[in-house]
Formats: structure tokens, sequence, C-alpha cells
């Protein structure tokens, strides 16, 4: 099964949260978009150093992923199906202020 495959499928069961390697980032974020234009999905990316980032948007410089994931949400249609990706979100999984916790707290139902 191929990573847009697999992608696919979890979007389509509700997963809120994925985690994903690979070594080849470029490939596999043209993937994702090749599929979110396909599916007509909002996509979102973030990273520490360009902050969140979207197709014809530009919402600034975010100190860490939790503001990022607080911004899209106020950012899209609570009925369409947004993919947002945390490049290199691993850094924070241990960081002193917990931002994996937060994150994982956001999404708890």
């Amino acid at each position: 099964m191929t990573l847009i495959d697999r992608l696919s499928e979890y979007v389509r069961a509700c997963f809120t949260g994925i985690w994903i390697e690979s070594h080849e980032l470029s490939d596999a974020l043209s993937e994702i978009a090749q599929l979110c234009h396909q599916e007509q999905w909002n996509l979102f990316t973030w990273d520490l150093d360009q902050g969140l980032r979207g197709i014809g948007i530009d919402a600034g410089q975010g100190a860490d992923p939790l503001s990022a994931i607080r911004s899209v949400n106020s950012l899209v249609a609570p009925d369409s199906t947004t993919i947002l990706i945390l490049q290199n979100f691993h850094r924070f999984l241990n960081s002193a202020d917990s931002i994996g916790l937060q994150v994982r707290d956001f999404y708890r139902p």
C-alpha cells in the first residue's frame, strides 16, 4: 500500500493525527499535496523556519506547532477536510513545555 493510499484511508476513517516518517521529505510532501489537490482538501504545512503556510495563505510565523494548529482551525470550515503537516515535529515531543502533550490534548474528544 502506498503512502497516498494509506493516508487517504486514514483520513476517510477520521484519524485526527498520523505520524509519517520519511527520508524523502520533498517526495512525501509532493505526494500529499497532489492527493489534497485531487480530493479538494485543504493543505497547510508548518516548520520552525517558515511558520504556517498554505496554498494562497501565509498565516505568518508560528512559534510552536500548537499555535499553528490553532491557526488552521480558525482558517478552515468545520465541514472541510484539512491536512496539517508538522515538519520535524519530533523535536518538540520531549520539550520542557510539553508541546506534544498539548497537541494530544487539543485533539482529545
